[in-house]
């Protein structure tokens, strides 16, 4: 089955926080829940996923 949503390695730090190394795949058909605490990474992820933050080399 083929992924619907793939990141591959991602990494970004702002601030003192990093997302370091960050890898997520969703297949068709399924659904999926993206939960955590405060400040864990979760908007990070979707806004690098549409691209509304840059990727970084770390």
């Amino acid at each position: 089955m083929e992924n619907v949503i793939e990141l591959q390695h991602i990494n970004k730090s702002f601030n003192g926080f990093q997302l370091k190394d960050l890898s997520i795949a969703v297949k068709k058909g399924y659904v999926t829940g993206f939960i955590g605490g405060n400040g864990t990474g979760k908007s990070t992820t979707i806004k690098l996923r549409e691209r509304k933050l840059s990727v970084q080399n770390i």
